[in-house]
């Protein structure tokens, strides 16, 4: 059986003893991750790119510059019309560079429930939408749930595998306040 790589880097630290080589190139791979998520987007939209470029109203030969520069060499312009022409939305965030990585999942938890209460006050009033944010959250509840449920298993230092299906006993939703309608309880498709 063929040996398999995560990365190029991994490949080639396997197969080349010249470290200075295999820094020169980690470096070069390493400066071209945004060039490298473009192409990626790029392939998932199922788009050329002479469509890329028609999209931006740009030659094909600027995309495949911007497909094969280094990240520093890319403008902020040319990446919201590379995003916009693939149907994503370029976001640019900043942050304190002393955030621990504690702090950093805490500001990812709350930016995560202010979204959740926008979905809730977007809904108000609309009583179908209620219903599908109310069965988003219960989804989003499970699925978060189940994450955080395999992360301390890891953090325990666990191996056994957890499995993505708990079925519980019987549960009264009356209890929390949940309507029973057909269409708001949870199911888990296996």
């Amino acid at each position: 059986m063929d040996k398999q790589y995560n990365s190029v880097i991994d490949m080639l630290k396997d197969v080349s003893d010249n470290n200075d080589f295999n820094k020169t190139v980690e470096k070069e791979i390493n400066t071209r991750q945004i060039s490298k998520a473009l192409f990626a987007m790029r392939n998932r939209a199922c788009l050329n790119q002479k469509q890329i470029a028609e999209r931006m109203k740009c030659t094909q030969g600027k995309v495949s510059k911007i497909e094969n520069a280094h990240d520093m060499d890319i403008s902020i312009g040319d990446l919201v019309n590379y995003c916009s022409a693939v149907n994503m939305r370029l976001e640019i965030g900043f942050s304190d560079t002393r955030l621990t990585m504690v702090d950093r999942v805490k500001y990812h938890y709350f930016h995560l429930k202010k979204l959740l209460d926008k979905l809730i006050e977007i809904a108000k009033g609309d009583k179908t939408m209620e219903r599908g944010v109310e069965k988003f959250a219960h989804e989003a509840l499970v699925n978060i749930s189940f994450g955080l449920i395999e992360c301390l298993a890891k953090a325990k230092g666990k191996q056994e595998s957890i499995s993505t299906l708990y079925v519980s006993t019987p549960v009264n939703l009356e209890e929390f306040g949940t309507d029973l309608k057909e269409e708001n309880r949870i199911t888990a498709a296996t």
